[in-house]
């Protein structure tokens, strides 16, 4: 089974994309490094209230992994002070999902 982590991002205003756009270039290549797997970022273009989100896609072979990589990411000084920086361009929502064998 996977686990699924997206995390939706509202940019607080359309003059902040430039900058969002490289912080997340960062947080990305930090993730990677960290051991997140599947590692995307999407737009989405059409879908309701979600229309114009950024959606950080990051994949995990389990949930032990999935633990692993989110100690070594959210445990980095280097990480938290790249979200901290991203919280004064764009809030966010994360949901983990597990995919289901049927």
């Amino acid at each position: 089974m996977a686990i699924l982590t997206a995390t939706t991002i509202r940019p607080r205003s359309g003059e902040v994309l430039d900058d969002l756009h490289k912080l997340l270039k960062r947080i990305r290549d930090m993730v990677v490094k960290k051991g997140g797997e599947n590692v995307m970022v999407l737009t989405t273009v059409v879908g309701g209230e979600a229309t114009s989100q950024l959606v950080f896609l990051t994949s995990s072979e389990n949930w032990s992994k999935y633990g692993q990589f989110q100690e070594a990411f959210f445990g980095d000084p280097k990480a938290q002070a790249l979200l901290k920086e991203t919280g004064k361009l764009a809030t966010w929502q994360t949901y983990a999902a597990q995919t289901l064998d049927l």
